[in-house]
C-alpha cells in the first residue's frame, strides 16, 4: 500500500508531461490558412447523432385511425 502511495505520483507526472509533449507534437502539424474563418464565423453543423426519421404518411386509400380486427 504504501509503495503505491510512494509511486503514484510520480507516474502520474510523468503521464501527465508525456500526454504534453505528445499534444505539442500533434499540434505542431496543423497548418492554418491566414485568411480561414473562425470556427463560431462558420454556419453552424447540420450533423446529428441520430437523423430525424422521414415522416410517412398513410396512403389515400387506406382510412387513418381503428382499423377493422
Amino acid at each position: 500500500m504504501v509503495a503505491v502511495a510512494l509511486l503514484m505520483p510520480p507516474l502520474l507526472l510523468c503521464l501527465v508531461l508525456a500526454l504534453g509533449r505528445y499534444e505539442e507534437r500533434v499540434l505542431k502539424n496543423v497548418h492554418v490558412r491566414p485568411d480561414a474563418q473562425p470556427r463560431h464565423a462558420l454556419p453552424p453543423s447540420r450533423l446529428r447523432a441520430v437523423p430525424d426519421l422521414p415522416t410517412r404518411e398513410p396512403p389515400a386509400d387506406e382510412p387513418s385511425g381503428r382499423h377493422a380486427a
